[in-house]
């Protein structure tokens, strides 16, 4: 009898799902509706549900919209979309948003703060949490990422979900596809993980343990975890009986992992290193140089010229912190800032962007912009709705420019690895490039001027590390 193992590579931005069977490795087709429906973007979307207000709510409430956690009755079973379903959907419903409603719901618990010994004595207080209703479902993204912090989860249309089983839920998906291309369950899988969830050894294993909280959850019986970058080499020596030292530059939208791997009589592993540099960060960092100032960073408001807020730019650096920004505060603030203003126009983009909730499509259009720019040298960043109407020039050689700091620092993570493995660039034989922001021109000639150009080669982009984590 054959032997059957399964590979996982849960993404920040993508993941993948694999089978090793019959001396072969197959990625699932695990999403009909993507591009490549081996490929999955990271995402999950919850269906909106219906409310209804319980009978003893009051005007008042109503007015105030803070409520009682039994006030709000959220109407059916709760339904979840995963992967390209899940973007299309939200963006269908994201057309027909209205403006956000923000309610404050007390949850029936109350906290004690911690007393202070030369104060005197607190009372509890309730707590609370809020919600923005904008008529559409709650689209969720890049989990994998809040599993180094302190982010706990949300609560969703009434219900709170741990991170943990969040990802449970994203995972539990690719699970089902493989199993209906197999027709048995699947109990034993190896996933893969970033060199360093952190840098910080107590956070590192702490996310590799709430990961396997949600692959228990999931149904996984036996788990293994093997580095990405390991998983990607094993499928490129697969491939090849040549006896070679390769460098593996795995470089997604979460993190830029590093692996060296010689491959003589068995696979060595000679060094590994990592950081937390991805795609994300690179769309984050456009937004911040190209369009900060088109949203009113730079204006000056009331009779002193007052700068604008800088937390509030900072937040526009993720779509999904964008929401966190339309609460009484900000808007209150935002409407002072619009007396003197300097850039009127750029002010009411702002509050447009924050009230409507467009921060996803706005970073769909910086992402589509990057990607334009691996095959040519200057594209636009095109996005319109409302007062938002961007048509905003950016060159390949603008885009390095901005992404300076973290090409140097992806650098010299390469030269540490190397010196970790007490090799020199002339030691390696190939330079392995795969993931998706490994397509980014500036990073393969980073490459290429370290151990040259016949050197390089890119290999299976979105599909390597899940393929290898089946052969573990």
């Amino acid at each position: 009898m054959s032997t059957v193992k399964f590979g996982l590579d849960f993404g920040t931005t993508n993941s993948s799902i694999s089978i090793f069977k019959d001396g072969k490795v197959e990625v699932v087709e695990a999403d009909k509706a993507a591009a490549d429906p081996k490929v999955v973007r990271s995402m999950l979307f919850f269906l909106r549900r219906e409310i209804t207000y319980g009978p003893k709510v009051t005007p008042q409430q109503m007015e105030s919209q803070i409520f009682m956690a039994g006030d709000i009755l959220y109407q059916g079973e709760q339904k979840i979309l995963v992967g390209q379903e899940a973007v299309e959907n939200y963006l269908t419903e994201n057309r027909h948003r209205k403006p956000g409603i923000k309610r404050k719901i007390f949850t029936g618990r109350w906290i004690r703060m911690k007393d202070n010994p030369d104060q005197p004595k607190t009372e509890p207080i309730p707590e609370y949490y809020e919600e923005t209703d904008y008529g559409t479902g709650r689209l969720l993204q890049a989990l994998k990422s809040s599993l180094r912090t302190a982010y706990k989860g949300t609560t969703i249309f009434g219900e709170f979900y741990p991170v943990e089983k969040l990802i449970s839920k994203l995972i539990g998906e690719l699970k089902r596809k493989a199993e209906e291309s197999l027709g048995s369950e699947i109990e034993e899988i190896t996933i893969g993980r970033p060199v360093h969830f952190s840098q910080d050894k107590h956070v590192d294993q702490r996310a590799q343990n709430r990961l396997a909280v949600a692959m228990k959850e999931t149904g996984f019986k036996k788990l293994k975890f093997q580095f990405e970058p390991v998983a990607a080499a094993k499928q490129f020596l697969s491939n090849s009986q040549e006896k070679q030292t390769i460098l593996v530059f795995d470089f997604g939208g979460g993190t830029l992992d590093t692996a060296i791997v010689r491959f003589g009589d068995q696979v060595e592993v000679l060094a590994t290193d990592g950081v937390y540099i991805g795609g994300d960060l690179l769309n984050a960092d456009i937004m911040q140089a190209k369009l900060w100032d088109y949203f009113g960073a730079s204006s000056t408001w009331g009779e002193h010229g007052l700068q604008m807020p800088g937390y509030i730019f900072e937040a526009l650096n993720s779509w999904y912190s964008i929401p966190s920004l339309n609460n009484p505060d900000v808007m209150d603030l935002l409407d002072r800032a619009s007396y003197k203003n300097s850039d009127p126009e750029a002010l009411e983009r702002l509050v447009f962007l924050i009230k409507t909730n467009v921060g996803f499509e706005v970073y769909e259009a910086i992402e589509k912009a990057k990607k334009a720019l691996s095959d040519g040298h200057e594209t636009q960043i095109i996005y319109q709705d409302g007062p938002i109407d961007l048509n905003m020039a950016i060159t390949r050689q603008e885009f390095e420019s901005i992404i300076q700091p973290r090409v140097e620092e992806i650098e010299a993570t390469v030269i540490r690895t190397l010196k970790q493995a007490g090799l020199e660039a002339c030691d390696i034989d190939k330079v392995v490039r795969t993931g998706g922001s490994s397509l980014i021109p500036v990073f393969a000639e980073m490459l290429e001027n370290i151990f040259g150009k016949e050197k390089i080669t890119l290999f299976e982009t979105f599909t390597s590390i899940a393929a290898g984590l089946a052969l573990d």
